[in-house]
This record gives structure tokens, C-alpha cells and sequence, in this order.
């Protein structure tokens, strides 16, 4: 079964999604053949008062953004011109919340993926506001996935429904979202359904942010009552309610037990360290019930721009076999960096030694950050320690494959300050295989390490998997 417009036809079986007033599917232009979804307003919708419904299409007339999702037209159905039809792009990839339960994205996305998303909400965020629109439903189902020819994810947000225009300092009472994302003062009234003279600012939409940047990195949601958030909605509004400052997540594992507070994103989730500190801070502040105490779009901003206009610094520790990425301001010195680097590995900046590609790197404390050398996954700055550091990684296994550590050295005399150092690292590779499954798994080639008259070099027979 079909239906259509003058300039668009879809199939009634082709539904991308479902809401209280409108569906969207997936329907082509009737001369191109393009690709569009229309969002389809059903009889309920009419019952809204006349400016609520002109509402999403005023807010998507003036918006034009590439994180948004943008509105090509809106045209009647062909056998109701009453029934208004939205024609607006069509997004390949799905929704966020689509990807999200996706087996391998159970413990959240990959830190490239995640840092696309962030990136993505926080740039459409900013036109809302530069255009001083609130959304107030944000949550993964409505930030779709653009998949461009190079496999590239660009995210969009959509559904504009319970959008409006609202200055910072402006105030409204309706309510609007969807019960995990929602505010604690909105899910007060719209789920508990208790009476209550609240209003509401655009701090609602930061409080949803979070939610849903929580999700994104750990695949889960940060407040889940015993039962789940819809069985047990009582206990969902008090954890979200009497969180602790600075926790970002809480669960109650027991029927009437105690509330399991974290303060930090799970180790399971696939996030770099650095990245987490970057961004627990940020969530501990916008994940705040109290809307005077919630940080503003302002401060929102500016830390989340921090992030993204930042320097990835990839680390391989050589003796604990781990990497690590450091996310720091360009503007910093060399000095923060060895910090950053202590807090994730622990070794003190007196005893940290750098290689970069084979060669020493020598780095001054005065220095600027950016002036590191560009490195990749592939392609990190090998740390290596003066003191002796336990390894960091997988339990042992035995492994058939063959590895094998040399040194060259070429001449009676060697002058080399590493030498020490690297021959230590030799002993510990030769002795532990983990370790080297870990090494050969970053760089899965031959490498070489060599400074002036001294050479190192270990060879993997095969690329590891672990």
C-alpha cells in the first residue's frame, strides 16, 4: 500500500519512525528518484492548538546547518490536503540509538565514533541556540546518522516537534521528551504526574545532552533504578534527584537497596582515559537536577570546544605495554603534557623517555604542545621509562607464534644514554610474552627502535589479535 504527494511517493510498509502525532518513512522523489524521508502528521496532531503545529516548521525554516537535519519542503497528501507532510533528507545510516544497539556497541561506541558524536551534537547545538531555539527531546533516537562515501559518520539532530524559540534567560511550562532523557523538575510533573508551579529554562536540553553523551560512551543509561527506569519510576526521579555532586551515574542493584553512585565512566566502555577525564567533568555539570546550580550553554560550550579543538597525543608505554591517548589544549606547554602523562601511566616526568619513530625525542618542559610531532594510533610517541614498571595488560597465554628480540650493536664502543634502559626492555620482552603479544598487536610489523650507534628491534612472525 502506497501513499504520496504531488512530488514524492513511499510505501506505508517503508516506516523509519513512529511518534504520537506523525510517522516517518522512506519515499522518493517521483522525477529523481532521490531519496527523502517524510514525516507524516496523523489526526492526533490536528488536535494540538494551530501555533503548536506550525511550530516545527517555522523552527526548521530558519534553521540550516549540516548537523540538522534539513527540510526540503512541506507538501499536502494527495487525497487530504489537510494532512501536511514534512519532505526532509534522508539519513542512510539510522538513528544514533540504532547504532547503539548494535551487539558490538553494548559497552558504547569507539572513541573515533564517540568524538564524531560529540562533535556533531555540540555543533548543532550551537546553531539552536545561536538561533535561540530549545529542542527539549533530545535523545539518540533523534540524532540520525549521515553515512558519507568514505564510511565517515555525520550525525544530525531531528525531530523538532517539541522545539520553540527560547532566549537563555526565558522561561516555559509546557512539557515535552521522553522519560529516561527528561529533566528531574519535567519528569516530576509528566511522569509522577504531581502538581508542581516549576518553569523551565534551556538548561532542560543540556540535562538530556548529558544522558545521551552517557549512553553514546558506555551503552547504557546513567540512572537505573532496580526493574529498569519504567518499572520503577519512583526510584528513577530520587536518584536522579539526590545524586551527589560530582557523580555521573547511579544504580540500584537491589529492590529497596542503596544507590550505587559513580564518579567515573566504566572501565568496560571503549573511551581512552584521556577522553574520559576530559569529559566526566562535563557531565558532572550538565547532569545536574538543580537548574541554578547546572551549568549555561556558555560554560557548555566553551569545555566542550576545549576538547574538540584540542591535541590527540597517542602513547605507547613500551614497558607496560598500553596506550594512551592524550587530549590537551595547543596552547599548553610540554610541561602539562608530562603531567597528563604521569596521571595515566604514573611514571613522573623526571623518568619518562621518548622515542618518535626510531629516533630519541627531546622534549623541553617550555615547549609548546604544539609543536609535537602529528601522531596517529599507528604511529605513536613510544614512552619509555628510567625505572623499572609493572605491565598493564591481558593475562599471560601461551602463544605458538615465534618473536624474536635482536640488538645490533656496531662498533667496540657504545655511546647511547638509552642504552641501559633499552637493554632492560629487551630482558622484560624476552621474559614476558604478553607483553610482547601487546607490542606487536599496536604495531602489528616489524619496528625499529635506534639511536645513534644502538639498535633495537623486535620482530613479530604474525599479526596478534588478542
Amino acid at each position: 500500500m502506497t501513499a504520496s504527494t504531488v512530488n514524492h511517493l513511499w510505501s506505508l510498509d517503508d516506516v523509519l519512525g513512529q511518534g504520537a502525532t506523525a510517522s516517518v518513512y522512506k519515499a522518493r522523489n517521483k522525477k529523481t528518484g532521490e531519496l527523502v524521508a517524510v514525516k507524516v502528521f496523523n489526526l492526533v496532531s490536528y488536535n494540538r492548538p494551530y501555533e503548536v503545529q506550525m511550530r516545527e516548521f517555522e523552527v526548521l525554516q530558519r534553521l540550516n546547518h549540516v548537523n540538522i537535519v534539513k527540510l526540503f519542503a512541506v507538501e499536502e497528501m494527495h487525497m487530504n490536503p489537510k494532512q501536511k507532510v514534512l519532505v526532509m533528507e534522508f539519513c542512510s545510516g539510522g538513528s544514533l540509538l540504532n547504532l547503539l544497539e548494535e551487539p558490538e556497541n553494548a559497552f558504547g561506541l569507539p572513541e573515533s565514533e564517540f568524538f564524531i558524536v560529540l562533535q556533531c551534537v555540540v555543533q548543532g547545538m550551537n546553531h539552536l541556540r545561536e538561533n535561540a531555539v530549545v529542542h527539549r527531546d533530545i535523545k539518540p533516537g533523534n540524532i540520525m546518522r549521515q553515512v558519507s562515501e568514505d564510511g565517515r559518520s555525520v550525525y544530525k539532530l531531528t525531530d523538532f516537534g517539541a522545539a520553540r524559540e527560547l532566549e537563555d534567560d526565558e522561561k516555559f511550562v509546557s512539557i515535552y521528551g521522553t522519560e529516561e532523557y527528561l529533566h528531574p523538575d519535567m519528569y516530576e510533573r509528566a511522569v509522577l504526574k504531581k502538581p508542581q508551579q516549576k518553569v523551565y529554562g534551556v538548561s532542560v536540553d543540556l540535562w538530556s545532552i548529558g544522558v545521551t553523551f552517557y549512553h553514546a560512551a558506555t551503552g547504557s543509561l546513567p540512572f537505573i533504578p532496580y526493574g529498569g527506569p519504567r518499572r520503577n519510576k519512583k526510584i528513577m526521579y530520587k536518584i536522579t534527584t539526590e545524586k551527589p555532586e560530582g557523580a555521573i551515574a547511579g544504580v540500584q542493584k537491589v529492590e529497596d537497596g542503596p544507590i550505587e553512585w559513580s564518579y567515573r565512566l566504566p572501565h568496560c566502555c571503549q573511551l581512552s582515559e584521556g577522553l574520559k577525564s576530559q569529559l566526566v567533568p562535563v557531565l558532572a555539570s550538565i547532569l545536574e537536577a538543580n537548574q541554578e546550580k547546572c551549568w549555561g550553554f556558555v560554560q557548555f560550550f566553551a569545555a566542550t570546544t576545549d576538547i574538540l579543538h584540542g591535541i590527540t597525543v597517542h602513547i605507547f608505554s613500551l614497558q607496560q605495554a598500553t596506550t594512551h591517548s592524550i587530549y590537551i589544549h595547543f596552547h599548553n606547554t610540554v610541561s602539562i603534557f608530562f603531567e597528563d602523562v604521569q596521571t595515566q601511566t604514573g611514571i613522573e616526568p623526571a623518568a619518562q623517555q621518548y622515542l618518535f619513530q626510531g629516533h630519541p625525542l627531546i622534549l623541553e618542559p617550555s615547549m609548546k604542545v604544539v609543536n609535537l610531532p602529528p601522531t596517529t594510533p599507528d604511529r605513536p610517541i613510544i614512552l619509555i621509562s628510567r625505572r623499572p614498571e609493572k605491565l598493564v595488560g591481558y593475562p599471560y597465554r601461551e602463544r605458538k607464534d615465534t618473536i624474536n628480540v635482536f640488538f645490533f650493536l656496531p662498533g667496540a664502543t657504545v655511546m647511547n644514554t638509552l642504552k641501559d634502559e633499552m637493554e632492560a626492555v629487551a630482558r622484560e620482552l624476552q621474559n614476558n610474552n604478553n607483553m610482547i603479544e601487546r607490542y606487536c598487536m599496536v604495531f602489528s610489523r616489524e619496528y625499529v627502535i635506534y639511536s645513534q650507534n644502538f639498535f633495537f628491534v623486535c620482530v613479530c612472525r604474525k599479526s596478534f589479535q588478542i
